[in-house]
């Protein structure tokens, strides 16, 4: 027999005043009475846990966190249910158990023909049973995971407590971190041109915010404050590569999803992509694929035809130009989300300048077919592209004409 919701909103007041005293049982039995609730409100089962902590009742408490966390799940609340999970493991590192029946109830509640296609040769009848017939809604970046990769990355996750007014990270601080706010709500600061600090804007639960630096290297451009007092997961660099060199898969996921919100935003903010609509960057973006060269290696050589145009996605690239004696013209060095190789593309001549790896660098590749789609529909673009490509090839006489050469 389902519960009364006013019955249940009286249960939490009553046991709410009763904790605030400090009377820990009799939070325990108002909250118990509504328990079967915690199926539609997992905050119950949290509180529960909360009540045992207090008590020192550890096992209990753990309990309670378990079915916090299955009903988070179950309701299609990943990352809350990851934050719970971890709060298991701050509380007895032992309990690896906790995200391993995290990993397989996923799995099994993800039970879409995307999991199964993606699930992990051979790990178990289980996985393909379902809870009831209800499908999880997408999580960035989570959802596109199997379950034994799933599993490594929330081994992984850290859970940080921030406190109402504390800050995560400043602007300078190195990128080297992915955050996800599974509780609370985060406020982005940025500098005004007067150099005071305003709220540019607020993060709510299950917003990922920080793959800007994450994914371009970069430092922080903004800082990072508790709103309210939050609970913010973390995915470092490094821990993601140790995952990577377990399951090379995961590189082709963080890669759709570094398509899926830098290139897109890159592509949104570019003078020459501006204009697309966000369902046709997307288009765009799907085609997309990516390429690696190690340092010292030539990306492309001046007097190339060209048939690609590129953006760094992690690394740096020096641009040289030859003289008239043979020698070379430094013309100028890019990093992550540069674009370059444009000039060649779009007017068929052959490649003004040499491109090399300064550093081992990875490349996202922009084909002729893909920005010969974009051109046919959105004349405007062409307009825009030949004025940045002049200005590129107007640069690069004024170099060699600096240096004292002849193109």
């Amino acid at each position: 027999m389902a519960i009364d919701p006013n019955i249940v909103a009286a249960a939490k007041d009553r046991a709410e005043a009763f904790f605030s005293k400090g009377r820990y049982s009799e939070a325990l039995a108002a909250y118990e009475k509504i328990k079967s609730y915690g199926e539609k409100d997992p905050r119950i089962f949290l509180r529960l846990g909360d009540i045992a902590r207090k008590m020192d009742e550890t096992e209990t408490a753990i309990g309670y966190y378990n079915e916090a966390s299955e009903s988070f799940v179950k309701l299609g609340f990943i990352i809350k249910a990851i934050a719970v999970c971890k709060m298991i493991t701050n509380i007895d590192p032992s309990r690896q158990d906790a995200q391993e029946k995290l990993a397989g109830l996923y799995g099994r509640q993800a039970g879409s023909p995307a999991f199964e296609k993606n699930k992990t040769p051979g790990a178990g009848t289980q996985a393909s049973e379902l809870i009831n017939n209800k499908h999880l809604p997408r999580t960035p970046l989570f959802s596109d995971f199997r379950e034994e990769e799933f599993l490594d990355v929330i081994k992984k996750v850290r859970s940080r407590s921030l406190p109402s007014g504390e800050y995560l990270f400043h602007e300078g601080d190195s990128g080297n971190s992915i955050f996800i706010v599974a509780e609370g709500e985060v406020e982005v600061i940025g500098r005004a041109q007067d150099s005071s600090r305003v709220i540019l804007s607020r993060l709510k639960e299950g917003s990922i915010f920080g793959e800007f630096g994450f994914f371009l290297n970069s430092k922080r451009t903004t800082d990072i404050k508790a709103g309210v007092s939050s609970t913010i997961l973390e995915l470092t660099k490094n821990d993601l590569n140790e995952i990577i060199s377990k399951h090379g898969r995961v590189e082709q996921v963080l890669f759709d999803f570094y398509k899926e919100r830098i290139v897109d935003k890159l592509m949104a903010l570019s003078e020459v992509f501006r204009f697309m609509t966000e369902a046709d960057r997307k288009e765009i973006i799907s085609r997309l694929s990516s390429v690696k060269f190690t340092a010292g290696s030539v990306i492309m050589s001046e007097g190339d035809k060209g048939d690609t145009m590129y953006l760094i996605k992690q690394g740096s690239v020096s641009v040289t130009a030859s003289d008239k004696k043979g020698g070379t013209l430094n013309l100028t060095g890019l990093e992550a989300g540069d674009f370059f190789g444009e000039i060649a593309l779009a007017t068929n001549r052959p490649r003004m300048a040499t491109v090399t790896a300064s550093t081992d660098v990875e490349l996202v590749v922009f084909s002729r077919p893909m920005i010969k789609d974009i051109l046919e529909k959105y004349p405007q673009v062409k307009g825009v592209l030949e004025r940045v490509i002049k200005e590129r090839v107007v640069d690069i006489v004024k170099a060699r004409e600096h240096a004292g050469v002849l193109i």
